[in-house]
């Protein structure tokens, strides 16, 4: 055998082992890039859509017992909104082609309980007439579909988890392959075998160490593949899949579980996001005055529903006369923020004022209504006649595009804040100051 038959018989071998690699590759490419779509396309939104349609009948409940309490027909608008959202998630769920056999069952309840509702809650009339056991009937649907619900998103989760795991398993398993076929590569041909091989167990080294960064949660350390080919789509799915997955983990940890609004972390990112990018910036920071007297007098309860009031307000507000990427989020206590743009604010502002003037005197006794104030006791002690709660509003802007540093603007916000409550009655101040781009006042 001379050396030309001995270089093809080495290059043809070694060509069946690179072709018996790119089948193996592939199929395993293949089959992470199946697992990651149907997570892309099937579970997370299934999660999200379960997870909205569980705070939707949660809301549901709060204005069932809103309009028995208020009986009047804003609180029943309100609730048939609820009841159109409900309807909007449950053709989601229903549009999309899902494995489990719960989402069948999910959508069957669903379309029952929408019956009962539609029977129940026709018309404001019909929904003040129900009766004791009635509106019990109802609640226990809605708990048992509540259960139902719950479960699916366990379900749903739990499926990612092992798709995830099977995911970097296939992962594995192609390592392990690539590294025996590396070994024997460079025994028969080592400089081509060599770059090769490494070149693709960096692409599947990296691909699994980014399944075990989300299993871990430690999705600020998933790296992308920047390569196009099938292990740069795989990383890029799985990047993106990194993203969605720390979202929803970060909304469900800072959402107020008292008004279901987002709290502490989705407001950092959403300034850091808007500021970033260059987006002009209304940043409201509303504020109740006197809340914590008539907390003293009425009790926590109530105060709770004064929050919450508040809360629906501000929400239907910023949906009404904000653009789709606003923002409304819950500071903390009484302390709320309206993230908008500088020419939405006023208009917002003034509804927010009037709805709130409207609305809070329903919170009083008919004696401290009519005598437009209560006594309490102050921080020295001593007792003295509180006013009517009312609402205060500072709003800051970016000064077109100026300010780049989120706590640039919430010291600011938080300066002027105290300036508006101190100013009698509802109101709402803007701060004209201008700012340089290192912080400081000009």
């Amino acid at each position: 055998m001379n050396i030309a038959k001995k270089i093809l018989l080495g290059y043809g071998l070694l060509l069946i082992l690179v072709f018996i690699h790119l089948v193996y590759s592939l199929s395993s490419l293949d089959q992470m890039d199946s697992i990651n779509a149907a997570i892309t396309r099937v579970n997370q939104p299934l999660y999200e859509l379960t997870g909205g349609l569980a705070e939707n009948l949660m809301g549901q409940e709060f204005y069932s017992q809103r309009l028995l309490i208020l009986k009047n027909h804003e609180s029943f608008e309100l609730l048939q909104m609820k009841f159109g959202d409900f309807d909007n998630l449950l053709k989601e769920i229903g549009s999309i082609k899902s494995p489990f056999a719960s989402v069948r069952e999910l959508y069957a309840k669903c379309a029952a309980f929408r019956i009962v509702l539609s029977e129940n809650y026709g018309s404001l009339n019909e929904a003040l007439a129900l009766s004791k056991q009635e509106r019990d009937l109802v609640g226990k649907k809605r708990e048992e579909l509540i259960d139902v619900v719950k479960q699916l998103g366990v379900e749903v989760r739990r499926d990612q988890n092992s798709k995830i795991e099977l995911s970097e398993a296939i992962g594995t398993r192609a390592y392990r392959v690539l590294a025996i076929f590396g070994i024997g590569s460079v025994l028969m041909a080592v400089g081509i075998t060599f770059f090769f091989a490494r070149s693709i167990a960096r692409a599947v080294g990296q691909l699994k160490l980014s399944t075990r960064q989300i299993a871990d949660s430690k999705f600020d350390e998933v790296r992308s593949l920047e390569r196009a080919d099938e292990f740069g789509d795989v990383s890029r799915s799985i990047s993106e899949m990194a993203r969605k997955i720390e979202h929803l983990e970060k909304l469900f940890l800072a959402t107020n579980p008292l008004t279901l609004l987002p709290g502490g972390l989705a407001i950092d990112d959403t300034l850091k996001t808007r500021l970033g990018a260059g987006v002009p910036t209304a940043v409201c920071i509303i504020d109740l005055d006197n809340f914590k007297v008539f907390n003293d007098r009425y009790g926590y309860a109530r105060g709770n529903e004064v929050i919450q009031t508040t809360a629906m307000i501000i929400t239907v507000t910023v949906k009404e006369l904000g653009a789709t990427d606003d923002f409304t989020g819950h500071i903390g206590g009484d302390d709320f923020i309206v993230v908008t743009s500088p020419e939405r604010y006023e208009d917002i502002c003034k509804t927010i004022i009037r709805s709130f003037d409207e609305k809070i005197l329903s919170f009083y006794d008919k004696e401290d209504r009519q005598r437009g104030a209560i006594a309490g006791i102050n921080r020295k002690g001593a007792e003295v006649v509180f006013p009517l709660m009312t609402i205060s509003i500072a709003v800051v802007t970016d000064q077109g595009g100026s300010i780049k540093e989120p706590h640039i603007l919430s010291r600011r916000a938080a300066e002027l804040k105290e300036h508006v409550k101190s100013m009698p009655g509802s109101v709402y101040a803007v701060d004209k100051r201008s700012f340089s781009e290192e912080g400081g006042k000009v």
